[in-house]
Formats: C-alpha cells, sequence, structure tokens
C-alpha cells in the first residue's frame, strides 16, 4: 500500500529502541515498530492518531495507552463496555491501546494473542460502544481504512480515508 508522507515527527523512535520496549510486560508488535522507526507519532487518514513510542511525549502508547486502559478497564468493571460484535469479554486484560480516532474510536491490540510479531487489532467504538476486528498488522489497517472495508471497522456512517500520513 502507498502512503502519502506528510511530514515525518520530530518523535521517530529507533527501530531496536521499539523492539526492546514493552507495555504490558510485553513486546510491541513488528509493524508497529517498522512504522513508529519511519514515521514516528501523528495521524492516518486525518482521523486516526498513532500514538508515539517516545517515552517523554505525552502522547505515547506508555502515558496515553496506559490511561486510555483504565478507562476501558472500568468500562468492563462497571458493565457497559460491549464487546459484540467480534470480541470476547475473556480478552479485557489484554487489550491495549496504540491509537483514538478524532471521533472517539479507540484502536487496540489483543496482547493475549501473540502471532508472527503481531497482535490482532481491533477497533473499540466510541462510548466503548462495541468492539469490532480491525486488522491483523497496522499495515493492513490502513489499507483496511482506506477502502471500503473502514465500514467493517468502524460503521457504515464511514467513508475511505485518504491514505495519508501527517507527522505531528
Amino acid at each position: 500500500m502507498d502512503i502519502e508522507i506528510n511530514g515525518i515527527s520530530e518523535y521517530l523512535t529507533r527501530l531496536s529502541e521499539a523492539r526492546a520496549a514493552t507495555v504490558a510486560g510485553r513486546c510491541l508488535p513488528d509493524s508497529y515498530c517498522r512504522f513508529i522507526s519511519s514515521f514516528g507519532y501523528g495521524r492516518f487518514g486525518r482521523l486516526l492518531i498513532i500514538y508515539s513510542a517516545s517515552a517523554d511525549h505525552p502522547d505515547s502508547i506508555f502515558d496515553q495507552g496506559l490511561r486510555v486502559k483504565g478507562f476501558i478497564e472500568e468500562a468492563v468493571a462497571e458493565g457497559y463496555f460491549e464487546f459484540e460484535p467480534d470480541g470476547r469479554e475473556s480478552q479485557g486484560p489484554d487489550l491495549y491501546p496504540f491509537a483514538a480516532s478524532e471521533n472517539g474510536e479507540y484502536f487496540v491490540w489483543d496482547m493475549g494473542d501473540f502471532k508472527g510479531g503481531e497482535y490482532p487489532i481491533y477497533c473499540i467504538g466510541a462510548r466503548m460502544g462495541g468492539m469490532r476486528y480491525a486488522a491483523a498488522d497496522l499495515y493492513q489497517l490502513f489499507e483496511r481504512l482506506s477502502g471500503d472495508a473502514i465500514r467493517e471497522v468502524m460503521g457504515p456512517g464511514y467513508s475511505p480515508l485518504p491514505s495519508v500520513f501527517e507527522g505531528m
């Protein structure tokens, strides 16, 4: 897939550092490590903010990801997190956020299902309203969000996003 790059972020993480980093005691997926080491923190499709892997960045997977994970855990404990149509309650403890849409959706890895260097990606609807399978890796996610499959991932009200990344 070709992605138009409009600026590379100043928050790049070296590939070796990204591969050595952990969240929730687990390594980061290969596609995310490759992406952030090349392009860094920013927005895909003018909608999806990919969290930084720089520990000193406030919108990092270490800070923002952990904060959003707390929201998810609270929603599960309070009983208003909806796992349907594609999730299961048993996945709850293994969900870890790495991106968010400007409309309130969160993108998470299921860190309990590590295969081939990747975790499956799910989209959690705004206000924890449903969990849909999104992609096998970050590049497949970008491809699906740039095509008609966006409706399967984010819902019927979405049109394909432009295949553009803006470094921030």
